[in-house]
């Protein structure tokens, strides 16, 4: 069997080490995550970020805090987005509403997350070159 004979084995990948590189690549710029206490700590790009870009950063950050065990739940609410992001509620509201529509996250009762399937498009919008509002 050649080296570079294509099988269906070639598109296995382990999900685990995949997700945690992605979210490792797309959050060290923005956000470090404390290691007692689990908060979230913004890096000097954050503050550059639009109110989208930071919302989805603190989604993924969450989901990376899940994924240590760190926190129960992968989903927030725009409260939690808004205190972890420091974007208005006011603005928090209609921001996760709109990712909601776009497909970057989704949403059950009331709470936001970033489902594994989005993380590739959540990379590309957050990798697009603006920073302005």
């Amino acid at each position: 069997m050649s080296e570079n004979q294509k099988t269906l084995e070639n598109l296995l990948v382990d999900e685990q080490e995949m997700h945690e590189e992605i979210l490792h690549d797309l959050l060290e710029e923005y956000i470090r995550i404390g290691k007692q206490s689990g908060d979230l700590i913004p890096q000097y790009l954050f503050r550059d970020l639009t109110a989208k870009k930071k919302t989805l950063i603190v989604l993924l950050a969450q989901k990376a805090r899940a994924e240590l065990d760190m926190v129960d739940t992968k989903w927030m609410t725009p409260g939690e987005i808004s205190t972890q992001s420091g974007v208005n509620q006011n603005t928090v509201y209609p921001t996760v509403r709109e990712l909601d529509n776009e497909g970057l996250v989704e949403s059950d009762d009331g709470a936001y997350r970033i489902p594994s399937y989005s993380i590739d498009q959540v990379r590309d919008y957050i990798n697009e070159g603006d920073t302005d509002e």
